[in-house]
């Protein structure tokens, strides 16, 4: 019975297991899946894989169940397992128990259609799908212990003679499933103590201390792409690289070397692929350096080289990354090499390690010496190293002095050149002409021409053959053939040289996005968009990702992309399309680009620097904003509801400009006028941002500084220049301001449209209606105020400056000087409501002098006092409530107190006033009040005489002493 209860556990379990899979893979099916989706389906799989195999050892022989008896008690693993499993299919919507998978799942296609993560609730789902996955981790744990005790009971019972020692072995399985419970195991192997974290633990510690690096992948896979058939096969007639293949005892270090266009990069990757094919029995990891990167290698290779080994092994983790992990501290280089040995006494046939260009690398001399200690150190005797490399000299040198500890290998030898030879006559053989022509001895004359100019580049020889490919006839290619050129950079400037004049500037502008380090460009189909910038209109429909391939030759390489690019859109109307990675087929092309020479020659309108390539860049993206939508109308004439992947890419990468103030705008003039013209808010890409921001609320986290520019509770500004200033200044980007009030776009407006400029109210959301300069003052952006003032404004217009001022100022540094600056920049001391106002033709509830005096600001009053503040003036009874002090609750207490005493004269507020600092340890109020009440009578306050009735003139606003009328008289007479 018991053997029964076991089997059928484990088939309740295998098949809630099934479903739970098939479910995760119809999500996946539908579109991009969210990765802890897709890791889900990863880990159940491996779950199922190993339930089926304790299902397939207890079938075959029903005994055997009682070793999982434990596994199929009630609330037991398997029990347990099941209810998480289930838990999970409830997470995603599903229920399986009464249903198929798909029939349960049917009712969610149009929700999952519309993207999984969109849905407000997914972050919390998230964290849970985390949770559970741990949870049947730690089952998995229970199960697979079982099946070792299980197998060890099995080899046991088959030899006789190991049972004393079985005793021994099942003494530590029952302690090590008795740990099971906790979030780690310890174990020992190979002398060396392991901490066998949960699965998520460990990719939490590896994410941490050896984080993943996409651009390593990114460029294999590129190399991969740029593989020919036939080139890299003469290595593998290297016996030296043979034996370093089969981890014999010698060479255990290889350096391949090669001039410029060997194909180094490219063999490299041929050897990668051909040791991941042995990596069932050996370990293997791979590094590009890249010249771009401007970095020491030195670091980042050994976190690649260990995470890709420890990933190998099933997410291994070695105590001195626990530790580092624990410290919060990253791992020496010393740590690391620890790490790598003991890592690689792991693998019983050892590990191949691939480091690609050396000579890119930025202080060589370190990274060298790194590299020969695991080439040669006899502590990594199980780690075969080959490296490649230019024939440089720092490089050579230290490497020849290893002598035959290091095995060096010129790709200038008889094996390249045969390889060579067969590559271009492969090549020949496939162009059109030389098929039309028929003639093989002209082929031959051909390959014979090549080949031996050539002089072992690859790169040399697959740009000829790109430019015979072009030839229409016999005569052009011995054209071609009598003007080859000597070397690579002679090469590249013919290829730029026929460029038809119409094409060039758009070649230059892609060549230029290619090599920029920051462009991050996602796919050749956006890149050709990006290109247009410059191309009159009418000529667009002829620019394809294809023709930009055709105009640059052999200067770029195209490859298929295995998925569609990242968007933060649902993008399902596009339909079914490919896309392609364009990039420079070869290092040496941003070389010549980037080379003195180049501006000298020929071809020096192609000629690029740093500063080219970023000016080039930013016009690009910021142009393309004013362009939105501009080839986006379908059939019926209406532009698409959603971004294009170009509109979307510009959106992203002003973004990142914005929030990190590129100079290089404000010190190009072009740049910076199409920039300004940007943050305009009439530019077309705000116009789609309202849309959008209603559709799809994760944008927020995508484009969170446009959204701050396009947060109007009303319609914008009407004129462009004031929601221009008006962002520059949220963005408090002082220095483009500047540039703008500097320029003749702004002088050449008249004296009217300035004003308007100044004194046009707009509101922001969660802000009261405010101008230009109030915004500024209220956010006590002082020296945007100042800049404003130099070029003709005034706070003339501003009658609440002096209140708004008063209110974000106390308790601040240089709220006297600014107060000045604004008393001496048109603020009137006496001010009354604007005529625009809706309460016009009522005064102010209380006076500028009135709140100092209540703030007892002895230096605001004495300011005020001499810029002309009638002292004797009071505020109208009822009267206006200045916005920056109008209170959301108007009768509170503190609220009626300040309200009663600011309707009395100013030495009687000075006698009442509280404000808010006087119970703070070592004021002095008293003293202070007394000063300002002296201040006050020197300036021509009057005390109030007890007993006489005073009033408020309805005119002059001030407290006048009534008229006495003797009663007496009147009875008397």
């Amino acid at each position: 019975m018991e053997a029964l209860a076991t089997i059928e556990a484990l088939g309740q379990f295998a098949e809630v297991l099934s479903k739970t899979s098939q479910v995760l893979q119809f999500f996946i099916s539908l579109r991009d899946a969210p990765q802890e989706i897709r890791t889900a389906k990863d880990e159940i799989a491996s779950h199922l894989t190993l339930l089926q195999t304790v299902q397939s050892l207890v079938e075959c022989d029903g005994q055997k169940a009682t070793y999982f008896a434990r596994l199929a008690q009630p609330n037991g693993p398997l029990e347990q397992a099941k209810k998480v499993a289930n838990e999970l299919q409830h997470l995603l919507g599903v229920d399986t128990s009464t249903r198929g998978p798909r029939e349960g799942c049917g009712a969610l296609i149009e929700r999952l259609a519309k993207l999984v993560i969109e849905d407000v609730t997914w972050p919390l789902k998230q964290e849970k799908i985390r949770e559970i996955r741990r949870q049947l981790e730690a089952h998995k744990a229970s199960i697979n212990m079982s099946l070792i005790t299980a197998l060890v009971g099995i080899c046991t019972n088959l030899n006789q003679a190991a049972t004393s020692r079985a005793d021994e072995i099942f003494n530590l399985i029952r302690v090590i499933n008795e740990k099971l419970s906790c979030e780690t195991i310890v174990v020992r192997e190979l002398g060396i103590l392991l901490t066998v974290s949960s699965g998520m633990d460990r990719i939490r510690i590896l994410e941490r201390i050896l984080p993943p690096n996409q651009p390593i992948l990114d460029i294999h896979s590129n190399r991969k792409a740029q593989q020919e058939p036939e080139t890299c096969k003469w290595v593998s007639r290297e016996e030296d690289f043979r034996n370093w293949l089969e981890h014999n005892i010698n060479p255990r270090f290889i350096c391949i070397h090669g001039i410029p266009g060997a194909g180094k990069t490219v063999l490299a990757s041929s050897i990668i692929e051909t040791t991941a094919i042995k990596r069932h029995s050996c370990g293997y990891a791979f590094y590009y350096c890249l010249y771009s990167r401007k970095i020491d290698e030195t670091v980042p290779f050994m976190r690649w080289v260990l995470r890709q080994l420890c990933k190998q092994k099933q997410n291994l983790i070695l105590p001195k990354i626990e530790e580092a992990y624990e410290r919060e501290t990253p791992l020496s280089v010393d740590d690391l090499l620890d790490c790598l040995e003991q890592v690689s006494l792991m693998y019983d046939n050892g590990v191949h390690i691939i480091v690609d260009a050396v000579d890119e690398s930025k202080n060589r001399e370190k990274f060298l010496k790194v590299l020969s200690r695991i080439g040669t150190d006899e502590r990594f005797w199980k780690v075969s190293l080959l490296i490649t490399s230019r024939e440089e000299a720092d490089i050579m040198g230290p490497i020849r002095q290893l002598g035959t500890s290091c095995t060096c290998i010129s790709m200038s030898n008889r094996n390249v050149r045969e390889d060579l030879k067969r590559y271009v006559h492969e090549q020949l053989i496939k162009i059109p002409i030389f098929n039309r022509l028929d003639d093989a001895a002209f082929l031959n004359e051909v390959e014979l021409i090549l080949t031996s100019k050539a002089n072992g580049m690859f790169r040399w020889a697959v740009c000829q053959l790109d430019v015979l490919k072009r030839k229409k006839d016999r005569g052009g290619i011995r054209n071609a053939l009598e003007k080859l050129p000597s070397d690579l950079f002679e090469t590249y400037e013919r290829i730029l040289m026929d460029i038809p004049p119409t094409e060039q500037e758009f070649a230059r502008t892609a060549l230029a996005l290619v090599c920029s380090d920051t462009a991050e460009i996602p796919s050749g189909e956006v890149l050709t968009a990006a290109c247009l910038y410059g191309v009159p209109f009418g000529e667009i429909g002829q620019f394809t990702v294809h023709s930009l391939k055709e105009s640059c030759g052999s200067l770029v390489s195209l490859s298929e992309l295995n998925r569609p690019p990242s968007t933060c859109f649902n993008r399902d109307q596009e339909g079914p399309q490919k896309f392609h990675r364009c990039s420079l087929a070869h290092y040496t092309v941003k070389e010549y680009l980037f080379s003195t020479t180049v501006a000298k020659g020929n071809a020096a309108f192609f000629a690029l620097s740093d500063q080219d390539v970023g000016n080039i860049y930013l016009k690009v993206i910021f142009t393309g904003l004013s362009q939105f939508g501009l080839h986006q109308i379908n059939q019926a004439g209406r532009r698409r509801p959603t971004m294009s992947r170009y509109e979307e890419y510009c959106l992203k990468m002003t973004e990142k400009c914005l929030s990190s103030r590129c100079p290089d705008i404000v010190q190009n003039q072009d740049i910076r006028e199409i920039v300004l013209k940007s943050l305009t808010p009439n530019s077309p890409h705000f116009l789609c941002l309202p849309d959008t921001h209603r559709a799809i609320k994760s944008i927020l986290a995508q484009f969170p500084t446009w959204l701050q520019l396009w947060n109007w509770a009303t319609a914008p500004p009407a004129h462009p220049s004031t929601g221009l200033l008006v962002n520059l200044a949220v963005l408090d980007w002082k220095d483009l301001a500047s540039e703008y009030l500097k320029s003749d776009a702004f002088h050449n407006l008249s004296r009217k449209e300035k004003t308007r400029i100044w004194t046009e109210n707009f509101q922001l959301k969660n802000r009261e209606r405010e101008t230009l300069l109030g915004y500024c003052l209220q956010e006590l952006q002082l020296n945007f105020l100042r800049m404003f003032i130099r070029h003709g404004a005034s706070f003339e217009y501003e009658t609440e400056a002096l209140y708004t001022a008063m209110k974000v100022l106390q308790g601040k540094n240089r709220a006297y000087e600014t107060l000045e600056f604004l008393l001496r920049s048109g603020a009137d001391p006496n001010p009354t409501p604007s005529t625009s106002s809706p309460e016009e033709g009522r005064g102010f509830a209380f006076t500028p002098l009135q709140l100092a005096v209540y703030m007892l600001e002895y230096e605001w009053v004495e300011l005020l006092l001499e810029e002309g503040a009638d002292v004797d003036m009071i505020g109208t009874l009822n009267g206006v409530i200045p916005s920056s002090f109008d209170d959301p609750d108007p009768e509170s207490e503190e609220a009626r107190t300040m309200q009663e005493v600011l309707q009395l004269p100013t030495l009687e507020i000075c006698s009442q006033a509280q404000p808010t600092w006087i119970n703070k340890p070592g004021t002095n109020a008293e003293s202070i009040r007394r000063s300002v009440k002296d201040l006050l009578k020197r300036h021509g306050a009057k005390e109030p005489v007890e007993d006489d009735v005073m009033e408020v003139d309805s005119e002059t606003h001030n407290w006048v002493e009534s008229e006495t009328i003797d009663l007496s008289m009147i009875s008397g007479r």
